[in-house]
């Protein structure tokens, strides 16, 4: 496998505040990789870094290739990276459909002449958006609530449907915000499960930042551990669990101890 994503040396200070310190690392292609770290370990800012939302203060944010560190957010999506946010984004007062139909049209190359007046093309083209937005919505299990608002859904559906809202962008990285905020046992397991199918399915590369320690081990091939803005470890997931920085970091004593 090639690195998808390279980070190298990111930082971002909030005037005398180090957010986020000379973060390093590589995701590979097709991989699920996990980014974990206590609460305030920087891994939100961080995210935001690598989408465009927050300017780094200094390093570089290689996607696909290309240094994507000063792009704006719209610039990186059409390059192909998607996202969730730990706190869910949706249209509440839209349907289920059009939440997905929405992002969906973005990927839509139709001219302002074909949108107002209706040409064969643009005809076409909302055509074959309405069939993928049914499909993806479909896919997440929500077929049947489809001219539901989203305001509507239980919290779970939610969180899915901010996934299939993704997916519509048709990325080739998808990250994810703490996706497992707010489940149960048997919720987190059903969304591992489908991590790994989308992943499949789509030849995704998935990135996600998770409290949930068991269930980023089970899923992620590789784990990278922040800790006040650091990387404090990196590796597979046997090697995290036995390392006695990311010991100390979430139980706050050594690990000999």
């Amino acid at each position: 496998m090639s690195a998808i994503l390279a980070v190298h040396d990111l930082t971002k200070a909030f005037g005398g505040l180090m957010a986020v310190s000379d973060v390093s690392f590589e995701v590979q292609e097709g991989e699920i990789f996990g980014l974990i770290g206590p609460n305030g370990a920087g891994k939100t800012t961080l995210f935001n870094m690598l989408t465009g939302l927050t300017r780094p203060t200094a390093g570089t944010v290689r996607f696909l290739g290309q240094d994507i560190s000063r792009k704006a957010p719209a610039a990186i999506a059409r390059l192909g990276m998607a996202r969730t946010f730990q706190n869910i984004r949706l249209f509440g007062g839209m349907s289920v459909l059009d939440n997905v139909r929405v992002p969906r049209h973005a990927l839509d190359k139709v001219s302002l002449w074909g949108g107002v007046f209706g040409t064969a093309r643009s005809r076409r083209l909302e055509r074959e958006t309405l069939a993928s937005a049914r499909e993806l919505v479909a896919l997440v299990g929500l077929g049947d609530r489809m001219d539901a608002p989203a305001a509507s859904l239980p919290y779970g559906a939610r969180r899915r449907l901010e996934i299939a809202r993704a997916l519509a962008l048709a990325p080739k990285i998808l990250l994810l915000d703490e996706p497992a905020a707010g489940m149960n046992q048997a919720e987190k397991e059903d969304l591992s499960s489908f991590i790994r199918d989308i992943r499949d399915r789509f030849g995704l590369t998935v990135l996600l930042i998770e409290h949930n320690v068991p269930m980023v081990m089970g899923l992620c091939r590789s784990v990278a551990v922040l800790n006040f803005g650091q990387l404090i470890a990196q590796g597979a997931p046997e090697a995290i669990q036995a390392d006695p920085a990311v010991i100390e970091a979430y139980l706050g004593v050594a690990a000999d101890a």
